[in-house]
């Protein structure tokens, strides 16, 4: 029997991240297209990728996060020993939480600061892009505290940068 695969919880935030990708590539040969064969430009398209540029941005760095491979020396990580590398992990969560934390509260200030200014192109306020920090703090927030407390079976096969313990 086959071991059962992980479930991965932020394959929903991974498939955000690819369409977010998929529009921008869109947007972009578009402006191209418009521009050097129409001689009419989109106006509004630089600014567009620009701002799903900073979203993907903030919401792929959680899915980074959850898979373990932000903020992480690998070599000091594999060359501990296993409870030290407990520690160095559960050192490097708390710190990360903690950033995370004040950089998301702090984000808030600024969102609403930012609402009051309209974008020059599009319809939406420059809000929308700080916006990114904060829902991507939050985001980046649970994704370290499901690595930390999701065990997802396996993981060391699907995952190379993971490094399993029998402390954990």
């Amino acid at each position: 029997m086959q071991p059962k695969e992980p479930i991965d919880l932020f394959l929903p935030v991974r498939w955000i991240v690819t369409g977010l990708l998929i529009v921008v590539v869109a947007t972009t040969l578009a402006q191209i297209l418009m521009r050097y064969a129409f001689n009419a430009p989109l106006i509004w398209s630089e600014e567009f990728v620009r701002l799903l540029i900073v979203w993907i941005t903030f919401i792929g760095a959680s899915a980074v996060c959850y898979d373990g491979r932000h903020l992480n020396v690998e070599v000091f990580l594999k060359a501990a020993p296993p409870r030290l590398r407990q520690v160095m992990r559960l050192t490097n969560a708390v710190i990360s939480l903690g950033f995370l934390a004040v950089l998301g509260w702090h984000s808030i200030t600024l969102v609403k600061i930012e609402m009051m200014q309209d974008m020059s192109a599009l319809p939406l306020k420059i809000g929308h892009i700080r916006l990114a920090a904060t829902i991507g703090c939050g985001l980046m927030i649970v994704a370290i505290l499901a690595r930390i407390f999701y065990r997802r079976p396996g993981l060391r096969r699907i995952d190379p940068v993971h490094v399993e313990d029998d402390a954990m």
